[in-house]
């Protein structure tokens, strides 16, 4: 990336190979949403020009004398690597939840340039976070690990047991997974909106057989279709898998009594408060959750799932792009045309 909304494929020197770290040979790596807003609206964290790319799977090639790997993964394996970065020292890293660690990086943003190149380092810090794949996982799929881990966090949040009624707001692909997760969960019924039919005709194509109905959020986002497919009762779990303050106030409207909301997608930071109707969390006793990233229990039923389930979740992979091409790849999200983009370095 040079630019907001600028980005150049060129020669750079191979990376150096740190003592404790290694390098990748990249075959693969998704463009994630961060990436796409970083490039749209730019980031501090991305001072051009940089390197973007943080869901890489690649070849093992080089490991430092110093690196210290997880127990199954060797140099030659092909591996994924797991974006956000901990010091595995801190409150939260020891009780096992990795996603608040006080002093947490994200891989592909300063210090660490990405993976969106022939070649990537892997810094120390991130070793830990080497997955080896499973032989038969296609590269391309294994690089959605890290948006699907996160993924499977809002899930857990969620809670869903037998018989819930679950509604998603946003089908992107972590809208698109949820309904996954949810549907081998227990739902009994699995709504999801968007703003955009053609955004919703293609997460339909994708995961329309796991959905029970999906629906136009129109001008009151979605409340009313909800609420006559309920009975007037409400959703027993809403996820917000959309940046959007309209679609956090809708999903307490469209909640049920004693129901679970989770708000999965965050706000723009320089615009994240939102108004909301705290009469609907008082009187109907809401649990309003947040979730954020990816915990390393997560990364790795998440390499086991995508392994088990290929068929229902490699649709979402709906773009491939050499890396000469990023560009067009970057112009496929704005437009809307697909889900998941992968660039194949």
């Amino acid at each position: 990336m040079t630019d907001v909304n600028a980005i150049e494929v060129r020669e750079t020197e191979e990376p150096k190979l740190d003592p404790r770290g290694a390098i990748l040979r990249t075959l693969a790596c998704g463009i994630c949403g961060t990436d796409a807003r970083t490039f749209f609206n730019g980031d501090p964290r991305a001072p051009a020009p940089w390197v973007l790319g943080h869901e890489p799977v690649g070849v093992l090639e080089q490991v430092g004398p110093e690196a210290v790997l997880p127990p199954d993964v060797a140099p030659g394996d092909r591996v994924f690597l797991g974006s956000i970065l901990t010091c595995g020292e801190c409150r939260w890293c020891m009780d096992g939840f990795q996603t608040l660690c006080e002093r947490h990086l994200l891989y592909g943003y300063d210090p660490f340039p990405g993976a969106y190149a022939e070649w990537a380092s892997v810094p120390p810090i991130a070793t830990k976070n080497l997955i080896r794949l499973p032989d038969d996982l296609p590269s391309d799929l294994a690089t959605v690990a890290d948006p699907f881990a996160c993924a499977l966090n809002g899930v857990e949040m969620l809670d869903v047991r037998l018989g819930d009624t679950v509604v998603i707001l946003g089908t992107g692909p972590i809208g698109c997974w949820q309904a996954v997760m949810c549907r081998d969960r227990g739902a009994s019924r699995i709504y999801m909106t968007d703003v955009k039919q053609d955004r919703l005709d293609v997460a339909m194509g994708v995961v329309g057989s796991l959905v029970d109905e999906a629906f136009l959020a129109g001008e009151d986002n979605g409340v009313g279709e909800v609420m006559s497919r309920t009975g007037g009762s409400g959703a027993d779990r809403v996820s917000v898998a959309a940046p959007s303050k309209q679609a956090q106030q809708a999903a307490l409207e469209m909640a049920a009594k004693r129901a679970r909301v989770v708000y999965f997608a965050g706000l723009p930071k320089h615009d994240p408060v939102s108004p909301l109707d705290m009469n609907q969390l008082h009187y109907k006793e809401l649990a309003i959750l947040g979730a954020y990233g990816a915990t390393h229990r997560q990364y790795r039923i998440t390499m086991d799932y995508l392994d088990r389930r290929q068929e229902d979740l490699a649709r979402v992979v709906t773009h491939r792009f050499p890396l000469d091409d990023i560009a067009q790849a970057f112009e496929t999200i704005r437009s809307g045309a697909g889900l998941k983009m992968v660039i194949l370095p």
